[in-house]
């Protein structure tokens, strides 16, 4: 598969996913059950009726009756073999032209655009052949039973694109939650993603299914963490636009905080964009000028990297001129907070100060002298949990995000 294949399979699996969730917003019965992949893409259950929909996303392609055409043979096979089923089939379709191609639909269309085809085959005589099949006459279905199919087929190939399916979801969160459209985007949209990702791994069909109410109790709760797919739906260049647009302001005003920022790395993280990040936060967040009082700087904690190699970071940082502090005055004292807590000031130069350890972490939080706020920039999942402070995390796949999001 080819890149460009691989990112239009994912935008078709992020199509679906957010009509399963548009779906479940937009039920009128807070007891309608969704499920992801039953019958079709998704299925909506009620007490009077069944729908199945199939979603398709092809924003770069021309609508033509051979795009379909398997769908609704698909369609018609479930038809012919539950004739006595409430079900509803629905095509629910987003293409970039060609819309004025299909028609409403008659028996006879029905027949000669989607039921029947050629195939080449030997025959009798050894020679090949083109043979003509009809779908209908295989599964002996009768014009009466084609027009019963058309009465609860809904055909809808002017489906909203992505980006607008998207609006509308934050929309309809946003007025369902009596949240803001930010908070619906940041936090439930998040949840909501979740929720119908993990559904659709489920492998037992029956676990696949979730009513508008237990939909909406599981994305009523702020959920602050971020994971892949959320970045992946968003993309990378938005995601970190609007993570900084929602978190990372800074600005002439900003508050002399007592601010951490943790970041997630690999034992032997490349020290090079490691410093880099370290003296983007430390630009960006720190305050000292004879004017500001008291002055104050960021203090930077790095998970996961191997002792060694965070000695060899601060040697290179402290041999290139920048000056930082620790929580230790001296070679072999104690943990002191009150050193760590003494601000920066343009004589003595401090840029930043290093919080080697994790358990140095919650000591120097706990003994902060000013207001403290926590920003958690995670790879895999979250490492440190404090919820009596300000506390923001950050889902990144590797050290460019702290980069660009500090930039």
């Amino acid at each position: 598969m080819s890149t460009r294949e691989a990112i239009d399979t994912i935008t078709g699996y992020f199509y679906q996913f957010d009509k399963t969730i548009l779906e479940l917003l937009q039920q009128e019965q807070s007891d309608a059950l969704v499920c992801i992949e039953g019958i079709e893409d998704i299925d909506i259950v009620t007490a009077d009726e069944t729908s199945a929909i199939q979603c398709k996303y092809y924003a770069k392609t021309e609508y033509n009756h051979s795009v379909i055409k398997k769908p609704i043979t698909l369609m018609l096979r479930h038809f012919a073999d539950n004739r006595d089923s409430d079900v509803k089939y629905h095509l629910y379709g987003h293409y970039e032209s060609g819309h004025e191609k299909l028609h409403s639909l008659s028996c006879a269309s029905l027949k000669s655009n989607f039921l029947t085809y050629s195939k080449t085959e030997k025959g009798d005589c050894g020679k090949k052949q083109k043979v003509i099949h009809c779908i209908h006459e295989e599964l002996n279905l009768t014009d009466n039973d084609l027009e019963e199919f058309l009465d609860i087929l809904t055909l809808d190939i002017h489906a909203p694109s992505i980006e607008n399916q998207y609006k509308l979801i934050i929309e309809k969160i946003a007025k369902t939650l009596n949240v803001s459209e930010s908070e619906a985007e940041f936090y439930h949209y998040n949840s909501a993603l979740k929720v119908i990702q993990k559904l659709s791994m489920e492998q037992n069909r029956d676990k696949r299914y979730l009513s508008k109410r237990g939909f909406l109790k599981l994305i009523a709760v702020k959920d602050e963490i971020f994971d892949a797919w959320f970045i992946k739906r968003k993309g990378r260049t938005t995601y970190i636009k609007s993570v900084k647009k929602e978190y990372l302001l800074s600005g002439l005003n900003m508050e002399a905080f007592s601010r951490f920022f943790l970041i997630d790395c690999s034992p032997y993280e490349n020290l090079v964009d490691l410093k880099e990040a370290i003296l983007l936060l430390a630009n960006k967040w720190a305050k000292i000028s004879k004017r500001q009082n008291p002055c104050f700087c960021p203090s930077i904690y790095l998970n996961g990297l191997a002792p060694e190699k965070r000695v060899e970071l601060k040697s290179q940082i402290y041999s290139s001129g920048i000056i930082f502090k620790d929580a230790y005055p001296f070679k072999d004292s104690k943990l002191s907070s009150k050193h760590f807590n003494s601000a920066p000031s343009l004589e003595n130069k401090v840029k930043f100060k290093f919080v080697d350890t994790i358990e140095d972490l919650k000591v120097l939080i706990k003994e902060a002298d000013s207001i403290v706020e926590i920003y958690q920039f995670y790879k895999e999942g979250v490492y440190f949990s404090n919820d009596q402070n300000k506390h923001i995390k950050i889902k990144i796949e590797d050290i460019s995000y702290v980069k660009d999001l500090t930039k």
